[in-house]
């Protein structure tokens, strides 16, 4: 099998120029009310709250709070009088462009599957499965926004370190053009399976294993000013052999009943994103590297009948040896002994032998209550929560090119363990009727409701790291345990409510099925937050309890918010 297919998602670049964001820090409110004075980079300036721009701020943005593209075009143009007093605009350098982050894929795909009865009650299945990836990344300029050019450089560093590749320094590209960045990600895989199948009137179990190995490498076609000798061709192969196990068996009670169990362990190759650390710039690959170690038991209770529907399930999934990498702008993170002339840098975070735990119980029952009338339940109850205290570390691109200068940081272990992990609900409950009518109509609704959903917490602010003052490398003598638990306490969200109604409708035209399908989700129109993340910026304690104890935090947490009131209809013709 070939697959291909092309993914991107478009954002705004933008050069010598400010921020086309209508919520850049610097253009909220908050910029001005959480100000300190300068203090010689100590981070202990006296608070001094500049009310009267926050004000204007806030003003402006409640009067504007979205791009301005008409601003962005102007200064991407020269304003030309003529001598008959009119005006035209000419193009120059663009300031400001759309571009694009593509993904390009092609896979090559092969398997062969073997299907047999060894016995009258054992049966045996097995397979292989070949895949190869080629993904192409790089940046691709969508529209000049009015300008002639944009030049393919990154204004943040100087000299050499500024060229996106250095076979083609300075180089101007145009609409269609890649810049920025262009690399290839490279992955070969095989899996094997071999699994027995026995069969008997009360009982059913089975046995399986599996093995796989892969190698993935990073083939860069930039010449990255930053990583000179290490962006441009290919990388090592990062290379991994996995190996597991499962088993099973159903219980057969009665016609009506079944008990199911599953267990597993087995080892998996880390995702080929998160094995390079900055697979953007470089074509290093992480430090400490291994494969995750998943162990995995479930087991389900079944009742089938002609009006009640059952279903129970306990799971257990422990998963060792995750690895996260992540990109940010952090201040106050560096100390003067490594050679820097500020605190601040865009660096990039990784994590590596992160564990998570996931333990919970489903329910799912469904009763007809009669023959148009019936009724479901649904819950979800669990705990899913980090188990280890994962390794950071700390890369800053711009020291890389620098002599004598160390671009990697250890900033040892994250107190991960016992947070919540983020992005879902943990506990989840439906409650839903529906009736269908004997004319062909019909009409359900349903209430859910989602609790225990908690924000993603920045690894950086709880290492130990956090607490040392970079100016001179010493405790923040104000970082109290008590105060330091209060900052770093997780956020959970509010539970929410939410009413969902469904219906349609079928009908016979003419000998043709023509069907109405309504849905209406979230029918009160509650706001909601889905999930969201805690920024890194204020990356030392000082920074951080600055920010918050302002009242007005400029780095506060980052929110992702559920829809409102949506509403579809699908209509049905069959021809």
């Amino acid at each position: 099998m070939y697959q291909f297919g092309k993914v991107g998602n478009s954002n705004i670049d933008y050069q010598n120029a400010n921020s086309p964001d209508p919520v850049y820090y610097r253009k909220m409110p908050s910029y001005f009310s959480s100000l300190y004075a300068k203090d010689k980079g100590e981070f202990s300036g006296d608070f001094t709250p500049d009310y009267e721009n926050a004000a204007k701020s806030k003003a402006l943005f409640l009067e504007n709070s979205q791009i301005d593209w008409a601003a962005m075009y102007q200064t991407n143009q020269k304003q030309i009088t003529n001598p008959d007093g009119t005006t035209h605009y000419e193009p120059l350098q663009s300031h400001y462009v759309v571009y694009e982050d593509r993904t390009d894929d092609k896979t090559f795909s092969a398997n062969s599957n073997l299907n047999s009865q060894v016995a009258p009650n054992i049966f045996f299945d097995g397979g292989i499965t070949y895949t190869n990836l080629k993904s192409h990344n790089f940046q691709n300029l969508l529209d000049l926004l009015g300008g002639l050019y944009f030049l393919d450089i990154d204004t943040f560093y100087k000299g050499d370190q500024s060229q996106s590749d250095l076979q083609n320094p300075n180089r101007q590209v145009k609409k269609g053009d890649t810049y920025g960045y262009n690399y290839n990600l490279l992955a070969n895989t095989i899996d094997v399976f071999t699994q027995f199948r026995f069969s008997y009137n009360k009982v059913d179990f089975y046995l399986a294993q599996s093995y796989s190995a892969a190698d993935y490498q990073r083939d860069g076609l930039y010449q990255n000013g930053i990583y000179a000798t290490n962006s441009l061709g290919k990388s090592d192969k990062a290379n991994f052999e996995n190996f597991g196990f499962k088993g099973g068996f159903t219980c057969k009670i009665s016609g009506k009943q079944s008990l199911f169990f599953n267990a597993a362990h087995l080892t998996r190759a880390p995702s080929l994103r998160n094995t390079f650390s900055n697979s953007r710039l470089n074509n290093s690959i992480v430090d400490g590297l291994e494969s995750e170690n998943i162990s995995s038991a479930e087991g389900n209770y079944v009742y089938h009948s002609p009006k009640l529907k059952l279903r129970l399930t306990a799971y257990y999934t422990l998963i060792k040896n995750t690895t996260k990498t992540s990109f940010f702008y952090a201040e106050g993170i560096f100390d003067n002994g490594a050679g820097y002339d500020a605190t601040d840098a865009f660096v990039s975070q990784t994590l590596t032998h992160l564990n998570k735990k996931n333990i919970g119980a489903e329910l799912s029952f469904e009763y007809q209550i009669s023959a148009t009338l019936k009724t479901t339940l649904s819950a979800a109850y669990g705990n899913y929560t980090y188990d280890s205290n994962p390794d950071v570390s700390i890369t800053n691109d711009a020291n890389a090119a620098k002599e004598n200068a160390k671009a990697t940081f250890d900033f040892g272990k994250a107190y991960l363990k016992n947070y919540k992990q983020a992005g879902m609900p943990q506990q989840a409950f439906s409650l839903g009727l529906e009736y269908r009518d004997p004319k062909f109509w019909w009409i359900g609704a349903n209430i859910n409701y989602l609790t225990e959903n908690y924000i993603d917490v920045s690894p950086i602010a709880r290492t130990a790291q956090f607490y040392i003052n970079p100016a001179n490398n010493f405790p923040f003598p104000e970082a109290t345990s008590e105060r330091g638990n209060e900052l770093l306490k997780q956020e959970k969200f509010d539970s929410v409510a939410l009413l969902n109604i469904s219906g349609g409708k079928s009908w016979r035209v003419y000998r043709k099925y023509v069907g109405l399908f309504m849905s209406l989700n979230n029918v009160l129109n509650t706001t909601y937050k889905t999930g969201g993340f805690e920024q890194a910026r204020n990356a030392n304690f000082r920074a951080l309890n600055q920010d918050v104890s302002s009242g007005t935090p400029s780095f506060g947490p980052k929110y992702y918010y559920g829809y409102g009131r949506t509403y579809f209809v699908n209509l049905t013709i069959g021809l």
